[in-house]
């Protein structure tokens, strides 16, 4: 917000300083057109080249939708184009600011021959909506969700699908989304998900402090076979929590996991569960939101154990997480070791 301000108030007290710039048919409510808001939010994203932009600038110039007298410059001078001027094109395209502020910035980086445009090589708009012709995604985007969250939090996430960039919402893109650690350990795998109205949205309470530190969310969307990634980062910390009593509860129905349990096992603070389900052969994982107590309980993932034992009858681990052992009554009644790269 303060970059925001400072840059508007720039802008703002040059353009009594430049009063022969100003054209007649901004101060007659001239509009410009939508196409040229798209192609300064594109820039502001990094969509497209510094170039792509110059060249609408030309083409309103050429069209007199600008007005300014184009000086003079030395071969050698390079088109810079400030920060600043980026961000305040952004905040243009999305309506936080004026025509009059986003105009007067451009004319005053023109007039003083920052932007250096030569009317002998504008090029016809079109080729630059034709090159961006495609789908775009966009997640945790405007006001919505934070980059960070704490150890028995919420983390949320949002994702949006347009027909073009900045264009009209739509659902038939085929997405994926998972959590994974910087180091590229899955997290969570939240599977194929769809948008409605073109927006889909979610939320995983971060089960233990194994997710300390930097986290990356990555959406991968196929539209028209076009595929893109997207990843955001977030951090997770470390929050003392309020102690809270875990009542009694009714007992916790796991069936849809496995209908024949057998064992169970919890990680060393009490944030992860374990049950050793003999129907399918699967040690089964559940993350828990309070130390020890089922109120918050969520399926995380299954392991098969099939290949070494058609009825297993418990799990344990060693005290860092980083063995796991399963007890078997069939196949010689025999215990299985597992060596885990990541504890628990």
């Amino acid at each position: 917000m303060r970059t925001l301000f400072f840059s508007v108030l720039v802008i703002l007290s040059l353009i009594p300083l430049v009063p022969s710039i100003l054209s007649d048919p901004l101060d007659y409510g001239f509009s410009i057109p939508t196409w040229v808001k798209n192609t300064a939010g594109w820039w502001s994203d990094d969509k497209i080249p510094d170039s792509s932009f110059i060249d609408t600038i030309e083409f309103l110039i050429k069209d007199e939708m600008i007005i300014v007298e184009i000086p003079d410059l030395d071969s050698e001078v390079v088109n810079k184009i400030p920060t600043w001027v980026k961000n305040t094109a952004g905040w243009w395209s999305e309506d936080k600011i004026h025509d009059i502020t986003f105009v007067a910035a451009i004319k005053y980086l023109m007039s003083h021959g920052i932007i250096h445009v030569e009317r002998e090589q504008i090029e016809e708009p079109e080729k630059v909506l034709e090159e961006i012709k495609e789908f775009h995604i966009v997640v945790n985007g405007g006001d919505c969700c934070f980059n960070w969250t704490y150890v028995g939090e919420q983390y949320m996430f949002q994702v949006e699908t347009f027909d073009e960039f900045r264009g009209s919402p739509i659902d038939d893109v085929a997405i994926t989304a998972k959590i994974i650690s910087k180091d590229d350990e899955l997290r969570y795998n939240f599977g194929t998900i769809s948008t409605e109205d073109g927006i889909y949205t979610n939320s995983i309470t971060i089960p233990s402090m194994d997710w300390y530190a930097e986290n990356i969310l990555s959406v991968t969307a196929e539209y028209n076979g076009i595929e893109k990634t997207i990843e955001k980062e977030f951090e997770v910390f470390y929050k003392k929590k309020v102690e809270y009593s875990c009542y009694n509860h009714s007992p916790l129905d796991v069936s849809s996991q496995d209908i024949q349990p057998q064992g169970i096992a919890f990680n060393s603070d009490g944030r992860k569960l374990f049950i050793m389900g003999a129907s399918d052969d699967k040690v089964i994982e559940y993350a828990i939101g309070i130390a020890y107590c089922s109120d918050n309980l969520q399926f995380i993932r299954s392991f098969s154990v099939t290949s070494q034992e058609v009825l297993p009858t418990s799990v344990a681990f060693n005290a860092d997480g980083t063995k796991m052992f399963i007890l078997g009554y069939t196949t010689g009644k025999k215990v299985y070791e597992y060596t885990l790269s990541t504890g628990f």
